[in-house]
């Protein structure tokens, strides 16, 4: 048939034919499909990097904020220190640069990034502006810290020696670099089986023999008070409730006179404790003035740690429990485990004279173990918070007793080294710097 003589049949017949349809219409409907495809996985990308843009800005003004530096320069590199560590630009393939402005008390952050498109490019949209701004209020709350560490006898040379490089570079991250600061309080309390409160302490018992230490005078140690009042913060206020001098008597354990470095009535006395103070080179010479000698009490030390932070008397510098400007916190080290005998005197003199009361050794130790928690828990439920830190311990129950000491689990730390030691300290430190901007 001749189609040109009658069209009309012809378009009939064409309309009519369904071959090759399907493919068309595929053909027509797979570029709309594709561009949606695309725009998905360049829209997804998109979110990624503006999550990741604002994670990391949020992050460096949060660390401006919490720093305490007021030079410009020094802020506007922790800014990019942690903006780079939260933002990996080689691993995104978006590079974005951060851009801070310091006003008065506010630090805002501000950044942008283009992200290259794939398939969207094909209609044109060859990339993606996505940006991220944050607003952080500076405001540094204060902190009271006491520093409660063993000087026992089985700290040594190097142990001790290890103790103090830690502890230095806690103070270098939470001084930074200055001198001094209102708003930080540190105290140190060295402890051994009793703590030394000072020579200069006004709340001895009257009965106070100064005479019995003769060739030479008390050293400023002070035994356990009694009746429960060696697990509190009580203020003294009457002979009930002072403190004993420490006196270890010339006897077999310990004959004087004369008295030397390994004899007389102030045997295994640590070096004094330093009241709350805000000048970092004090809280430095004090550390580098300690000693080990002795036997362990942990409840001992820990209790005067808590009451050089207690706003009540001996101590009077910490500030109110309730004072919310401030965070109180204690950070407690030690190397054993609680010990008492009847050859080894300390803050509940010997064993054998029942102070804790028992003359068994296995049991008295587990009374010391029970009076450290009950000191931990008194502690916690003032709000203060308490890090703990076992060193080179292999006893299990010093472990889990300090372990249960902590505020949480979290802040419970065993050393098994000189390196995990300054580890531990490097990371409390920057731990209590958060604290003083976040809480």
């Amino acid at each position: 048939m001749d189609l040109t003589s009658h069209p009309a049949e012809a378009a009939r017949r064409f309309a009519a034919d369904r071959r090759g349809a399907v493919a068309i219409v595929f053909a027509l409907a797979l570029i709309p499909l594709l561009l949606a495809g695309g725009a998905a996985i360049d829209l997804g990308r998109a979110y990624l990097v503006k999550s990741r843009l604002g994670y990391a800005i949020d992050a460096a003004a949060l660390a401006v904020g919490s720093s305490t530096s007021t030079d410009e320069a020094e802020l506007e590199e922790v800014m990019l220190a942690f903006f780079e560590a939260n933002y990996p630009a080689s691993e995104l393939g978006v590079p974005a640069t951060p851009v801070m402005q310091l006003n008065d008390s506010e630090v805002s952050i501000y950044a942008t990034a283009d992200v290259t498109t794939t398939l969207m490019n094909i209609v044109g949209i060859h990339e993606l502006t996505v940006s991220a701004e944050t607003l952080v209020i500076r405001e540094t709350k204060g902190l009271e810290v006491a520093l409660v560490l063993d000087n026992t006898g089985s700290m040594g040379t190097t142990k001790m020696k290890n103790l103090k490089e830690a502890a230095h570079i806690f103070l270098d991250i939470l001084y930074g670099n200055e001198e001094e600061n209102d708003l930080l309080k540190i105290a140190v309390v060295p402890f051994a089986a009793a703590v030394n409160v000072g020579t200069g302490f006004g709340f001895l018992k009257t009965t106070f023999n100064a005479g019995a230490y003769s060739p030479t005078t008390w050293g400023g140690c002070v035994l356990a008070r009694g009746n429960t009042r060696d697990r509190t913060d009580e203020a003294p206020i009457n002979n009930t409730t002072k403190w004993d001098a420490y006196l270890w008597p010339n006897d077999s354990n310990n004959r004087w006179p004369p008295v030397n470095s390994s004899k007389g009535p102030n045997e295994d006395c640590p070096v004094s404790l330093l009241p709350l103070t805000t000048t970092k080179s004090t809280v430095e010479k004090k550390i580098d003035s300690m000693f080990s000698d002795g036997p362990t009490h942990i409840n001992v030390g820990l209790v005067w740690g808590w009451r050089v932070l207690s706003p009540t008397e001996p101590f009077t510098q910490g500030v109110a429990y309730d004072n919310e400007d401030f965070n109180k916190a204690i950070v407690l080290m030690t190397d054993g485990e609680n010990f008492i005998s009847s050859s080894t005197y300390g803050a509940y003199g010997y064993l054998s004279q029942n102070r804790l009361g028992t003359t068994n050794s296995n049991t008295a130790i587990n009374t010391l173990n029970s009076r450290t928690t009950t000191v931990c828990n008194n502690i916690k439920a003032e709000g203060i918070i308490i890090y703990t830190i076992t060193f080179e311990v292999d006893s299990t129950t010093a472990r889990n007793l300090m372990r249960g000491c902590a505020s949480d689990p979290s802040k419970y730390f065993d050393s098994p080294d000189a390196a995990t030691l300054t580890q531990t300290f490097r990371a409390i430190g920057k731990e209590l710097s958060n604290l003083r901007i976040g809480g």
